[in-house]
This record gives structure tokens, sequence and C-alpha cells, in this order.
């Protein structure tokens, strides 16, 4: 995976916390990861290169200029882009991008004029424009996570906080500093969201109530500004010069050497995500008094650090006071300021960064299919291919379905009257949008609202065609136009079945359609079932087996009849029917149908069993497996996943010819086909095979061996490659 990172600011001569940061963020990825590529994006060409650990990593210069960001659609292409501040192209989007986010101070401040106020609403709205362009956003505080979500409506599942680590600076060779004997100390840059005009406030109360006190204050960053100007102007009118000292910007070893010997640090901010000063000094052994709001009082949290209001002067002298004349008290504060700061550290925030980066960059694809249910042919088939797809991709999946299962994250977004819904379709759509891949089960309508939804713009999009949604409405007229360009946009075609392929291509002349057919687990059949549930199957044998809803095209109308003529030659058998009620109109005709037969104490339906332990049991106590589906007009029987657990449970099958079944058989060698419709073929095959045990003893044998070959990890190879022939290669 390559990896690119905005490491800007950089070079500058007296660097502040935000260089800081993402330079410190860099090293982090970089000391962790040996194993991506990275690639360091710089606005400028530095007068030092970057010194960063490891080999894994070149630099590439952007240029100046007005919109520099979006010069890196030119420049090496990675799988995931590293932001900050936050701020993205102006025009172009990263295939992928995290921004890490610090804090809105303009957000709390007042404007100081109409120009400033109108810059505001443009950092504002370029802030929203990127907040909502990133795949996600690192924050670097609850509290910061917090503002994002209210001042940009960004969903709380699109963040993240992730913790800073800090330079241990005392371990630092010291740069000696003039600098008073006993003082406070301040580091930062001289800003009004510092609060630094507090500081010096809460210094004036601390000498008021404590004249004996040698201490002075030593403030540290940038001498330049308005702000700047207001303060030096405060000091002189107090007359605070000897007592209030501006030490200008201070390099890491000579803000060792203050660390070292300051009675503590001053740091109340009023708006600040995080703080590095606060933990430098903690790391120092130096008591830290900061703000109980935003990131300084995350940071300082379990007592590492004293929290205090920042707009309270008198609070903070009350807790210098403290530190100054209680031993005790500040050096227990010591200890805690040492336990907390431990918790932080660059290792942990490259680890974790590089799991974030990495989970982004990560394929996505957006399913769309009618059910994932356990119990519905569509819904294993699709359940199959959508878990197979994500692990073997390590892809990011998102389904949309119409019924809702017990499938993780799945979205039930296609429910009757659903385009009738505003919010469903900007769901659909913002789903569709966000991820690589669209692949849909069948034509209509999830192949219909997947083209619609990525017409121009270059997503992929893959259809697995199971039967009769991918038939039935090609001889639709009013339909069959737009699903004719469905299957000319898809880039793949997927059917389950030769069959379901032979039926497409009379409608779709020119379409390259590819066959895989589902799969299935053979070792689920191999497993012990508990004894309890054999005994109560036992109980029924012996059976012949039937699995499939009831509903019409699964033909019990014409099986049940055909059981009869099997009944008169085996008295003792049963034919036991597994199924779902469709309606209950056809199962009131199915019941009808066994009484006029008079085979109610012959056939057995079981319409109501979810314990798939149970299915299993009744599938390996069966002597054959047989099911008479037929099509109605174009409403087919697309592939037939219940012969291939018939014959993973060592089955002999009888089935119809002329459907998907086919796929799923081997006719002449684990089981007969016969024509559809043809109830006295269908009863003499079953005869057939009941009466000859060497032909079933064959029969399971190659049912068996059939299923070997139908094995999910093998079906979804399959698909695999066809996503690997379309996707682009990584970092392309």
């Amino acid at each position: 995976m390559r990896i690119g990172i905005i490491m800007h600011p950089y070079g500058e001569r007296k660097p502040g916390g935000l260089p800081r940061i993402i330079s410190g963020w860099t090293e982090a990825l970089l000391s962790v990861d040996s194993r991506n590529e990275y690639v360091i994006f710089l606005k400028e060409k530095p007068s030092v290169p970057p010194a960063l650990p490891g080999g894994n990593w070149r630099v590439e210069v952007l240029g100046r200029g007005r919109f520099w960001l979006d010069r890196l659609r030119r420049h090496t292409p990675c799988d995931v882009y590293l932001f900050n501040t936050p701020v993205l192209p102006f025009f172009w989007k990263p295939p992928r991008a995290v921004v890490i986010v610090l804090d809105y101070p303009y957000k709390y401040l007042p404007a100081r004029n109409f120009f400033d106020r109108c810059r505001r609403y443009f950092i504002s709205w370029y802030h929203h424009l990127s907040l909502k362009r990133a795949d996600h956003i690192l924050a670097v505080s609850e509290s910061t996570r917090r503002d994002t979500i209210r001042f940009f409506g960004v969903p709380k599942e699109k963040t993240s906080v992730i913790y800073h680590g800090f330079k241990k600076i005392c371990e630092l060779p010291e740069k000696p500093v003039s600098l008073p004997e006993k003082f406070f100390f301040f580091a930062g840059t001289m800003k009004e969201r510092k609060n630094v005009m507090t500081v010096i406030k809460s210094f004036e109360l601390f000498r008021r109530s404590s004249p004996a006190a040698p201490h002075r204050l030593v403030l540290s960053g940038k001498n330049d500004g308005r702000y700047f100007r207001e303060l030096a102007a405060y000091i002189r009118s107090r007359n605070l010069q000897d007592s209030v000292l501006f030490t200008g910007h201070l390099s890491e070893p000579e803000l060792a050497f203050a660390y070292k010997r300051a009675e503590a640090l001053i740091f109340p901010s009023i708006v600040e995500g995080t703080g590095f000063p606060v933990l430098e000094a903690m790391g120092c052994g130096l008591p830290v008094i900061t703000s109980n709001i935003f990131g300084p009082a995350e940071l300082g949290a379990n007592g590492g650090a004293i929290l205090v209001n920042p707009r309270s002067a008198e609070e903070i002298a009350a807790a210098m006071r403290r530190i100054v004349f209680n031993p005790a008290f500040r050096e227990e504060q010591v200890k805690r300021g040492f336990a907390q700061a431990s918790r932080f550290s660059w290792t942990n925030t490259g680890r974790e960064t590089l799991a974030l980066l990495e989970m982004t960059a990560r394929r996505r694809i957006c399913f769309l299919a009618h059910n994932l249910k356990k119990d519905n042919g569509g819904g294993v088939l699709a359940r199959n291919i959508i878990t197979g797809l994500r692990d073997s991709l390590c892809a990011v999946a998102s389904v949309i379905t119409a019924v809702r299962s017990d499938f993780p994250d799945e979205r039930v977004m296609f429910s009757a009257g659903w385009f009738y819904s505003l919010r469903n379709i900007l769901v659909i759509r913002r789903v569709i949008k966000q991820s690589d891949v669209v692949h849909t089960f069948d034509l209509f309508p999830y192949g219909l609202v997947g083209a619609l939804f990525t017409f121009g713009s270059g997503k992929l999009l893959i259809i697995t065609a199971t039967g009769t949604g991918s038939v039935r409405y090609l001889y639709t007229p009013w339909l069959y136009p737009a699903l004719a360009f469905v299957c000319r946009r898809a880039q793949a075609i997927a059917a389950i079945s030769s069959f379901t392929r032979r039926e497409m291509e009379k409608r779709l002349k020119g379409v390259k359609i590819l066959v895989i057919n589902p799969g299935i687990d053979p070792d689920e059949f191999k497993r012990e079932i508990d004894p309890r549930k054999t005994a109560a199957v036992r109980s029924l044998t012996p059976f012949i087996l039937s699995v499939g809803s009831l509903r019409f095209r699964k033909g019990y109308k014409y099986s049940i009849p055909a059981f009869k003529v099997v009944a008169e030659r085996f008295p003792n058998l049963r034919y036991v029917i597994v199924g779902k009620k469709y309606t209950d109109k056809e199962y009131n005709r199915i019941r009808k149908l066994i009484a006029e037969n008079a085979l109610e104490d012959k056939v057995l339906i079981f319409h109501d069993l979810d314990d798939r332990e149970e299915l299993i049991a009744l599938y390996k106590a069966a002597e054959l497996f047989c099911l008479m589906s037929i099509n109605i007009g174009h409403d087919v029987e697309g592939f037939g996943f219940v012969f291939l657990e018939a014959a993973a449970a060592g089955l002999p099958v009888v089935g119809i010819a002329g459907c998907g079944v086919e796929d799923a058989t081997a006719p002449g060698q684990n089981g007969i086909l016969v024509p559809e419709l043809d109830a006295e073929a269908f009863s003499q095959a079953i005869i057939s095979i009941l009466s000859d045990d060497e032909k079933r003893k064959a029969m399971r044998t190659a049912s068996q061996r059939l299923a070997e070959n139908f094995s999910w990890p093998m079906k979804i190879g399959e698909y695999v490659r066809i996503y690997k022939t379309l996707l682009p290669p990584r970092g392309a």
C-alpha cells in the first residue's frame, strides 16, 4: 500500500504546535511501519530535508500557489492520503483521505472586524467541504470530535480519536537560557485563545496575595502580532516589566532547560484541541495548571494536572499558591503527572493511525440484494458471496437489502415503496457514491438501481444473475430497454447457471455473460449432530425428502401424486417436505392435494423448521432427494441449492431437466433428471433408484464427489479473479 502524507507546515525556523504535531505523526507512522510505501508531500523545497526514520519513504514537492494541494493529482498516486488542519484539495477529491483535525477556535472567539468575519465564513465553508469529502476524520481529542460533529454535521461513525504522543524533551541535551531562579512558566504562541492575558492577571493576584514569594512569570513564544502588543502594553501599564518576562521562541533544548527549573507550567487555553506543553511538562516532572475544558482537560485527566476554569484568574492563582506553599501536594502532583504522561506515546499514535489508514484504504463494495436470510436460496447465495468477497479482498462491505436478516451492518432500504422515500434514495445514493464497486443480485430492481446511481461515475458494476429476477423482466416491454442498458453498463455479469445464462442470452445479443455456480460447505454435512435430533429424525424413516418453499414453482402439485405411485411400491415409505409457507392459499392447496390422494399419514410437511442441524439430520437420514421444480413462463428455477446440499449429504437426487438444476447435478451419475411436468417419469425415476441398492450406493458416492467440487472457496475464487481483473492495482 502507498500512503501519502501532506507534511505542511514544514521547515519553519520557529515551529509551533501544528508543524510539531504533523512531523511527529509522520515520524510515528514511519517508526512502526516498514511494510508500506510512503510519499511525503511538501509545499516547497525545504532548505533542510526531513530527517525521518526508515527507508520506505520519499519526498515530492508540490510547489507554492493558491491551489497547491490540487497538484497532488499530477504526482505519484497513493491509496490513501493523510491531510491536516482540516484542509483537502479545493477541486480534486483524493481516492481515499483521512484528515487530522485539531480544533476550531474561530467558532468560539469573536471576529475582530468585517473582513475577519468574512474570512471565518470562508474557512468554515472550506472545512465543511473538506470534512464532507474526507473518508475518515481523525480528531486529536474527544472535545475536537464533538465539535466536528456539532459544527459540521459529520456522522459520529466517520470520526475517531487518536491522541498524539510527545517528545521526551527533558531527555535532550539542555541549552541554557537566562531565567530567574523561581518562576512560573507558559509555553505556546501569543494568541488570544492561549489566554495569556489571564495568565498574567493570575500572576498579579498570586503576587498580591503572596508578596514574599520571589517568583516571576516567564512567557515563551513568538514575540510578534497584535495580541503580543496588547500583552506588552498591559504589562507596562501595571509596572510588571521586572516580574513578567518574554523569552521569545525557545528551541527544544532551551525548553528542556526551562521545564526542569520552573515551579509549574500554566496553560489555561480557552480553545485548544490538544496541548503539547501539557504532556511535555508532565513528562519532565513539572506540575501543570491547565484548562478544565477542551483537549487540555483530557491530557491532564486522572489527576495528572490541576484543572481550572480558564476564565477565572482567581482559580488559577489559587492553584499557583497551592503548588508553591504545599510541597507535599507539589510532589504528589509530579507523580501523577508522570503517570498520566506515560499513557501517551508516539508509538501508540503510529500504530493506531496505521490501522486507521489501512482500514480506510480498503476497497469498498456496495452490495444490493433482496435478502440475506439463511432459510432462502437467494439469501444464502448473497450472504456467502458477500462474506467471501469481503474477506478475500479485505474489503469494506456495505449491504442494502429489502428484508432484514441478522447480517452485520445491513441497511434495509428496499422495503415496499422505497422509491417514494427521498431519505432512502439519498442513503442508497450516498453509500454507492462512497463505494468502488457496486455488486447487485439480479437485474431488477437492484441492477437497475446500481446502473443509475453509478452512471458517469466510473465505478464498477458487477451483477450476479440468479434466475427469475434476471430473466422475467427482460420480457417486460417497458423495462426491457432499461435492463438492456444495465447489462451493457455492467463490467461483469455472472449467471448462477448455464440455464440462466441461456435464458438471458435469448433477449440480450452481444452481452458477455459468465457462469459461476453457487457453492456449498461440504464439511457442514460431515459434522456430528446432536443425538437427540438424530433420534427424532430416525423415527420418520424410511422417507424421501424435498426441501423448498411451499409455492407452485416447486412442483408439489405433481410430486405428491407421483409419490402416491412410489408409495404403492414401497408401502412403508414416507415423503417429508421442508419449506416455508409462501402463501396460505398455496399451503392450503397442498394440504388439500395430500388429502385427495389419501396420503395424510405418509406426506409430512415441516413449514416452520428453523434449526439448521435438524435439516441436516433430515438430509442424512433420507433415502433420496427429489424436487419437481417447474418453470412458469419466465419465473424459473435459477439453480437449485438444495440439490447441492443433498449431494453433500450423500443422497441420490431426482429433479427436472431444462432448468438451473442441471448445473447442480450430474445426471446419470448422482441422480436422474426427467422432463418437466412428467409425474410418471418422476415416480419411475425414484422407484428405479430405491429398487437398486447398487445404483443407490454408486449415486451416493457420486453425490459426495460432486459436492466437493462446489466448495464456496472455489466459487469465491472465481469472483475474486473478476474483481482483480477489473479493479486498478493499488496506488494506480
